[in-house]
This record gives structure tokens, sequence and C-alpha cells, in this order.
């Protein structure tokens, strides 16, 4: 399996995402033609090699408009906040910025990430101001630079082309900030919430990951702080702004492959039971976990108090997961409570492979055994296609499908 991981000891802010995409070898015209076609106004993007606490890294910036053809003003930091009336559309909200978005025509994956980002941030937002999302008032990510940091860096991982990202050692800063409410402490609130259930470092000076920056982790990274064995085939370093000389302000990204079967992952299992909800009830929230990221989900017969038949529902899923599907549990669940701890599980190296058959091309899961031997079955999807498809039934297809 291809994957991607993120070493965030100095923070993450999409600037960085996109600059160690770019070093890792993603090219750069993709992500300008995208640009292009947001159409705003007098916007462009460059990457330029930078040293940083003397570490080489890629350092990606955008020129926003009032500035001449090769002018590029620096991005705004913690310690260089972006100053009132610098730029246009302070106040963008989601709707304006989904459009925006919608202009770049970008795959449909990639589309559903951006929009998944800013989706995130606007949830934060609406909470803390008590709001309805679509009343929610974008200050620093609605302008032009975040928006373009966001689809640059959706689109990059996109092109990528990985399986699964992976984040260690999150670097979230300390001390304040000065933002469009004011002072604010660090993390900010928004990106405190963004990072809820996502293991976090603190202690640097200042503000290391930003709310882009976090709901980029949240939306894309599937795993954080596990234990990997895997083969580089790529590294980059994605520059921020500042160049801090006690910690090079750097995100790492390595590019590999997982090289050992029956390796070990981390996940939270979370369970409640219950005696209130229908069977119709239990089937649809089982799809619909599956449906918000759950690795699996079933329901197991129990008898609870006073001897009522009940359900004991098992939700096994990422740690990155465990705060919405805890909200779906309690929301849907007809639970007062839900228990979680994390567990371990083996999984093998597994992939889908097309394989010919006296039915045509058909879809295979395969996967390699500890002792190297590979295994293969059809996706069960195919199995009801041929079915349809030519009048046998399941048991005939399975003795007429060649096997590994």
């Amino acid at each position: 399996m291809r994957i991607a991981i993120l070493d965030a000891f100095a923070g993450v802010a999409g600037d960085m995402w996109v600059g160690a995409l770019l070093d890792a070898g993603v090219p750069l015209q993709p992500l300008h033609d995208a640009v292009q076609r947001l159409r705003l106004p007098g916007v462009s993007i460059r990457a330029e090699r930078v040293l940083r606490a003397g570490l080489s890294g890629t350092h990606f910036q955008v020129a926003t408009s009032g500035l001449a053809e090769g002018q590029f003003a620096p991005l705004a930091t913690a310690a260089a906040p972006r100053q009132p009336g610098t730029e246009s559309h302070r106040h963008r909200g989601l709707a304006e910025i989904e459009r925006i978005v919608a202009q770049a025509e970008l795959p449909g994956p990639v589309l559903e990430h951006c929009l998944a980002v800013y989706r995130a941030i606007g949830a934060v937002e609406a909470a803390a101001h008590g709001v309805d999302i679509q009343h929610v008032h974008f200050h620093e990510v609605g302008a032009e630079d975040t928006i373009v940091d966001v689809v640059c860096a959706c689109l990059g991982a996109h092109l990528l082309g990985v399986e699964r990202w992976y984040a260690n050692g999150i670097q979230v800063g300390a001390g304040t900030v000065r933002a469009a409410h004011g002072v604010l402490p660090v993390p900010a609130p928004a990106t405190a919430a963004l990072l809820r259930g996502i293991p976090v470092r603190s202690g640097a000076r200042g503000e290391c990951t930003t709310p882009t920056g976090a709901a980029l982790l949240r939306t894309l990274v599937a795993g954080f702080d596990q234990p990997l064995a895997y083969t580089a085939t790529a590294v980059g370093y994605g520059a921020g702004t500042r160049d801090n000389p006690d910690l090079p302000n750097l995100l790492r990204l390595t590019v590999a492959e997982l090289t050992t079967p029956g390796s070990a992952t981390e996940l939270v299992e979370l369970q409640c039971q219950v005696d209130t909800a229908t069977g119709e009830q239990i089937g649809w929230l089982l799809d619909a976990l599956l449906a918000q990221g759950a690795v699996d989900a079933f329901a197991t017969p129990v008898t609870m108090k006073k001897g009522r038949p009940g359900v004991l529902l098992t939700v096994l899923a990422d740690p990155a997961r465990q705060q919405a599907l805890t909200a779906m549990l309690l929301e849907e669940g007809s639970t007062l409570g839900v228990r979680s701890h994390r567990v371990l599980r083996t999984v093998l190296e597994r992939w889908q492979e097309t394989r010919a058959t006296p039915f045509g091309p058909v879809l295979y899961k395969v996967a390699r055994l500890p002792s190297g031997a590979v295994v293969a079955r059809p996706e069960d999807a195919e199995l009801q296609r041929l079915t349809a498809a030519h009048g046998l039934g399941r048991a005939e297809l399975l003795r007429r499908l060649p096997m590994a």
C-alpha cells in the first residue's frame, strides 16, 4: 500500500502542506491551472527553495490582488498577522467559498475534500458563536490565499496518488496569537476544536498549527502517531513563512510503501447497549456509521437489565473519527452513553486487482498472508453483477471463477 506520512514537529499550515507536496514531487503546473480556474482576480502562485534553521524546503506562496505580477507579499503568520484592510473579501460566507471552489473544475474526490475542510471549519465556528453554519463569516480562512492553500493541498494530495495518510507529533505551539477577533490563546479556539480526538504536542513558541492545517488533518489523515513499517520512496519538506532559529519551521512529508504484512494498527472501539431501538433503526444506523467512516460496525444480541432483549452496538474506527461516530451513536442510537477504548488489530497487506475470467474482467480482493502466499476472492458487488448478467447462482459462480 502506498501511504503518506506527515511529521509535524513544527506544526501544520496550508502553505506548509502544499510546499511539502511540491518538494516530494507533485508538479506545480496542475495547481497553477486550478488556481486560474478559481477566477480570483490578481491571484497567482509560485514556489521557491528556502532555508529554515539551516534546513532546505519548498516555500509555497500566493500573490493576492493589488500586487504587480511577480511580486509576492508575505503571508500572515502568528508573528506577522494580517492587518485589517490588507486583503479583500475578509468576511466570505460558506456558500460563497463553495461557489468559488466549485469553479476550479476539480476531480470529484478533490472537490469533496475541499468542501469538507471548509465545512469542518464552519462547524466549529458556528458552535463557538452560536449561529447556523450558513451564517458563519470566515475571516483569515476566507481570504484568497487560504482558499488557494486548501484547493492546492487537496488537489496535490490527490495527485500524490497515495491510499492512506498518517501524521505524527503534531506541534500546536504555545502563547497567544492576534486574529480578527483580537488576541487568542494558542491553539486558537477553532484549531483546538478541530483537533479534538487527535494527539498533539505543545511547547514551541507561537502558533504552529493553524485552523486550515487542523482542518486538513481532520479531513485527509486517517491515523495519528501509529507505529508503521514502511519503505520510503520520496521525502519532501514544506516551509512556513517564519524562520525560527530554534526549530526548523518545516513540515516533512514521506511517501512510502507499507512493507510488513500483518502490521498492527491502533483503532478506537466504541460500544453501547440499546433496548429501545427497532430492527430497522439498528440496520440503518450500522449503514450510516460505515458511511461516516467507521472501519467496521456490527450488532450483537444481548440480554439486558430486567431480562430485556437488547443489542450491543460495536464500532471500530480510526481515532480521528471517534468524535463524529460517538456523536452519531448518541444522536441516533437511543443510548445514554458510549464506552470507548483503544484496541490493536493486525491486518494483512491487501489490494484490489482486475483479473481475466470466463465471464470477462472481474474485480478481486487480494491479500498476502504472513507466509507470503496470496489469496484472492471476487468482490461481492462483482458476484451480484455476474449473477444478474448470467443467470447463475452465487455458489456456481464461485466454482467457475478462478481463485488464488
